[in-house]
């Protein structure tokens, strides 16, 4: 019987997103700062909140994405099964909450010895639903991709300065701009919804 996961690794929907980058950190340290998934937005500028404080197998990982450009009012939330967990080396969730959607994501963490480390991400998806919004899907993979590879320099920046990549030196996340953005998207609901019950109030008759 074919598996949900085999049946991607035989999609034509779409080839899969990937990259690599080398930093000067040992495996053993990144994987240590990475394993912590609540930490991932005060160095990975994809996300936005993560709520796992570990990676552990079976497990549901929660967490949300930043938006495509930084002027779009929306977050992305996201809920996946940890399905890989090899520590040291590799974590893969799958993605099966949306209907007609199947993603796949993998982080992985190569050791090159004298201190340094290849971190990758690679990322597929299949599925009716994928299909329909292939061009948001994809412009989102890619950022995600890009921006996990930049976040692994800016760990290597950190470490490099303090020694350490952990709760003590990670930089903390600035919320504000998000909030401003929430407070004007509820105002903008607001006033849209205010207008709507306008169109059916019932004229006073003079």
């Amino acid at each position: 019987m074919t598996t949900t996961t085999e049946e991607l690794m035989h999609s034509t929907d779409m080839e899969p997103v990937h990259g690599t980058v080398d930093v000067d950190i040992p495996a053993d340290v990144l994987w240590e700062c990475f394993r912590h998934a609540n930490w991932w937005p005060r160095w990975n500028a994809c996300m936005w909140w993560a709520s796992n404080t570990d990676l552990v197998l079976g497990q549901q990982l929660i967490w949300a994405f930043e938006p495509l450009q930084w002027w779009l009012l929306y977050r992305l939330p996201g809920m996946a099964t940890l399905v890989e967990v090899e520590p040291g080396r590799k974590v893969t969730w799958e993605v099966t909450v949306l209907p007609g959607l199947f993603a796949r994501h993998s982080y992985t963490i190569e050791d090159l010895g004298n201190g340094r480390s290849r971190f990758g991400s690679w990322e597929q998806a299949m599925g009716p639903s994928f299909r329909a919004l292939k061009f948001f899907w994809l412009a989102h993979f890619v950022f995600v991709k890009d921006e996990s590879l930049k976040g692994a320099q800016r760990l290597e920046e950190v470490y490099k300065q303090s020694g350490a990549i952990d709760a003590d030196t990670l930089p903390i996340k600035n919320y504000t701009p998000s909030i401003i953005q929430l407070i004007v998207l509820f105002n903008i609901i607001a006033n849209v919804l205010a207008a709507v019950g306008g169109l059916f109030k019932p004229r006073q008759k003079r």
